[in-house]
């Protein structure tokens, strides 16, 4: 399967999470954190949810 990736940190690859953008390496999905975002989670409150993700990674979604 070829992976695109246009941002740091971020990659699609038809056939895992539908295709739709997601944090390298990871099954969690750009939306996912855009959605903990818009809810009005900080980015240190996200990391504490997914702690084996970085700052970088959580900013780039």
């Amino acid at each position: 399967m070829a992976e695109t990736s246009t941002y740091p940190h971020i990659e699609e690859t038809p056939g895992v999470c539908g295709g739709r953008p997601r944090i390298e390496g990871t099954r969690i999905r750009v939306l996912d954190i855009a959605v903990l975002h818009r809810r009005g989670d900080s980015p240190a409150d996200i990391l504490e949810a997914y702690p084996h993700l970085t700052l970088a990674k959580i900013y780039a979604a």
